[in-house]
């Protein structure tokens, strides 16, 4: 197998946008590429913090890459090489495994980036493009990820601040027992920008009633097309009417004054028991709030110190899994190394004697894949 990956960890935006490919236009390309001699299965990827090609095939796999994104994207070959890592044999492998994993990431352990690889791979099998190296490498690869989730704390540790909002609304509002009346409800301000989003969107997940607010009627409401139905949306002007009916309230916005004042919140609130989050620098809400009868008061300091905390024990779980990692690749390599041998012996026409299988077998548990790789040579030579 080979690779080249153009990522986040050496170009900017404004290179990895020319490596791209759209849904329609990933397939197209793969098409294109499998007209390539050197090329006998191909995979696309394609995020936007990476695009990847991995193809398997002959000795000029990497040369036929190039010259078809050269083709293809009109982008230099001088440009490629530079940009590009280059990855064959075990590291591409090895690489891919860990792209799936989320080891690769910029966010340590995300799961969106497994979504992502399985339709790349789905696309590849609805073209044609996967011959029996890509079909069981990928799917070795998907199967390692969903392990590596089951096994560790890696994707189940959320960092992101917008994430780690909603869990403590959802946490606040569950032991309230405000869920199971069936009246849990969070107004979120700021609901069309960038952190607050996230929050809605999480909150609407969980089964929360969400309200949002915009300062444009329909401003950032494709934002949800998703969540359609599930997040109703007031003017920015008129937030504090919907106080009084809020289990919890977020605040994430960039305005340089209050969204939410002592005064104005307490003619509204009257003691109700409310949880307030402020994600905004600097505050968004008046920080006298907490000392209002019911309400409790939660800041960016807050978040962030607990997004640093889980940062760490994400980077502990990433080193059990990348021991699950090396074992799943290790296993996919000797995998690889038997259908070729088994191919080997196809060829000459001969039937392998049961003694030489049950040798193959009991060496493929006990060696590793680069032992286990130069036994099989020396078997196809005593073969031969």
């Amino acid at each position: 197998m080979y690779c080249i990956s153009v990522s986040f960890k050496k170009s900017p935006l404004e290179i990895r946008q020319k490596f791209a490919f759209l849904p329609e236009e990933q397939k197209r390309f793969l098409s294109y590429l499998q007209k390539q001699e050197a090329v006998s299965g191909s995979v696309a990827v394609s995020t936007c913090n990476r695009s990847e090609v991995y193809v398997t095939g002959g000795k000029n796999a990497f040369q036929a890459v190039e010259d078809s994104l050269s083709a293809w994207k009109g982008i230099d070959r001088e440009i490629i090489k530079k940009e590009g890592f280059y990855y064959s044999g075990k590291k591409a492998v090895r690489h891919l495994f860990q792209v799936v994993c989320g080891l690769d990431s910029m966010v340590l352990g995300e799961d969106e980036i497994l979504h992502q690889v399985r339709a790349a791979y789905q696309a590849s099998v609805l073209c044609n493009a996967a011959d029996g190296e890509i079909h069981i490498v990928f799917q070795e690869a998907i199967h390692c990820a969903r392990l590596s989730k089951i096994r560790t704390r890696l994707s189940s540790t959320p960092v992101s601040i917008g994430t780690l909002a909603a869990n403590a609304a959802e946490k606040y509002i569950n032991a309230a027992g405000r869920k199971k009346e069936g009246k849990a409800k969070a107004l979120v301000i700021g609901a069309t920008g960038k952190i607050g989003s996230i929050v809605a969107k999480d909150l609407a997940a969980k089964g929360i009633e969400v309200v949002g607010t915009q300062r444009k009627k329909h401003q950032g409401e494709e934002i949800f097309a998703a969540q359609k139905g599930k997040i109703a949306f007031v003017d920015f002007d008129r937030r504090y009417d919907s106080i009084a009916d809020m289990d919890v309230i977020v605040s994430a916005t960039a305005s340089p004054h209050y969204t939410l004042t002592k005064r104005e919140y307490e003619m509204r609130q009257k003691g109700k028991e409310q949880l307030l989050i402020d994600l905004a620098v600097p505050h968004d809400i008046d920080q006298t709030i907490k000392e209002s009868k019911g309400a409790v008061l939660l800041d960016i300091d807050y978040f962030s110190a607990l997004s640093e905390k889980n940062g760490n024990i994400r980077i502990k779980e990433a080193e059990y899994a990348e021991g699950i990692l090396g074992e799943c690749v290790e296993d996919v390599m000797k995998k690889l190394y038997i259908r070729d041998f088994l191919k080997e012996w196809e060829y000459t026409g001969k039937e392998p004697k049961g003694w030489s299988w049950k040798m193959v077998y009991y060496l493929k548990e006990t060696l590793d894949s680069d032992l286990f790789f130069e036994v099989l040579q020396k078997l196809k030579d005593c073969k031969e």
